[in-house]
């Protein structure tokens, strides 16, 4: 049996979908993974580190700090390794990403979906950037993708998006985030057709989220058929505004406001819903959606959240709407409330969807990247 490549990688914080990648890649056989978080657990990612996790894994010290005593531990000490580093956004990803180039080290760079330039104009949503800022972070991307062995973004709109900041198309590739599956939901085994009832969104209550397009387009529908519920699943500083909204529009009978819940919770969560809505007015990528198609669940989301734009496919997984538009939303709700049959449909499509995806998918795609490929006959 060959040696096993060592892998290092640089991740800037740790997350479910990041650990289910990270134990497909340990248990694989072919690797040995050393993983390095650049940020410990937060008020919005409060995951645990422990020990019983199958691969090395340590917190640089800190985010906004140079750990320069781990990235020289790291260079002296992995002498053959390959690396991984997501993204450029802290210090330490930066030295990593130039003493990697400098010392002519393989290495693969990974990131979202770059925030587009329109979408820096809107209120609330993140200010345009002045004219040396831009032209830095370009500079700084041209270098990455000109000495990155590949440069991986999450999702087809990840990679047209880093093609237009001067990556080449022959080193662009999608690498999504990966979840692990379970077994076929409940609810897919069961013959009787059963009517829209449970809605549920999550995610952060912040304004990129778009939480209140949804309450709005929830209400409209709401009206029209009083036995739906609208379970939202997070936290977040527009909470209090978000529930004096549903004062508002007389709906706080028939929307719960959940709070956080724990990563091993939110799978229950999903199984007792009907439909996702993912209304962001801005989405790098968004997981969520990954999870929802895993547990069986429809989707409705809007065209700026790069998950529902790459997996959810019209009239068969789910429907997409314009950013903003509650009518639009409002009515695809309806229509699955009116129609289970076609509710039925669109949750079997996510479900097939989602097993398109497994988690050792993205686990034999590093491999074709990193490891020599035997010689074809």
């Amino acid at each position: 049996m060959p040696p096993r490549q060592r892998l290092v990688w640089f991740c800037p914080e740790f997350t479910p979908y990041h650990d289910a990648l990270f134990q497909a890649i340990a248990s694989d056989g072919r690797f040995d993974l050393r993983v390095i978080v650049m940020m410990g657990p937060t008020t919005t990612h409060p995951f645990a580190l422990h020990n019983t996790r199958p691969y090395q894994w340590q917190i640089a010290a800190g985010e906004t700090n140079l750990d320069w005593r781990l990235l020289r531990s790291v260079l002296h000490e992995e002498t053959d390794a390959w690396f991984m580093i997501a993204s450029y956004y802290t210090p330490t990803l930066l030295a990593a990403l130039l003493a990697l180039t400098l010392a002519k080290r393989p290495f693969l760079y990974w990131t979202d979906t770059p925030l587009p330039q329109a979408i820096q104009w809107q209120e609330r949503l993140p200010g345009k950037r002045p004219w040396w800022l831009r032209l830095l972070r370009r500079i700084l991307l041209r270098g990455i993708f000109r000495h990155a062995h590949r440069s991986l973004a999450t999702g087809d709109s990840g990679v047209r998006a880093i093609r237009q900041l001067g990556c080449p198309e022959e080193k662009s590739i999608v690498f999504p985030y990966w979840i692990a599956l379970g077994e076929k939901p409940a609810r897919l085994q069961q013959t009787t057709l059963s009517p829209l009832r449970v809605i549920v969104g999550v995610g952060q209550l912040i304004y990129r989220k778009g939480w209140d397009i949804a309450l709005r387009a929830f209400a409209r529908a709401q009206r029209q058929h009083p036995d739906l519920v609208f379970c939202l699943v997070g936290e977040g500083e527009e909470r209090a505004q978000l529930q004096q909204q549903v004062a508002e529009l007389g709906v706080h009978d028939c929307v719960h406001f959940l709070g956080w819940k724990t990563p091993e919770a939110l799978p229950a969560v999903l199984q007792q819903a009907d439909l996702l809505l993912h209304t962001a007015r801005w989405e790098p990528y968004g997981v969520v959606i990954l999870e929802a198609m895993a547990a069986g669940l429809a989707v409705l989301g809007s065209e700026a959240s790069a998950a529902a734009v790459d997996r959810v496919k019209e009239g068969y997984s789910g429907f997409i709407h314009p950013v903003g538009d509650e009518q639009q939303l409002s009515q695809q709700i309806v229509t699955l409330a009116k129609d289970a049959r076609l509710l039925r449909h669109l949750q079997e499509g996510a479900w097939h969807t989602a097993c398109q995806w497994p988690v050792e998918r993205g686990v034999q795609q590093l491999a074709e990247l990193i490891l020599p490929q035997p010689p074809t006959a």
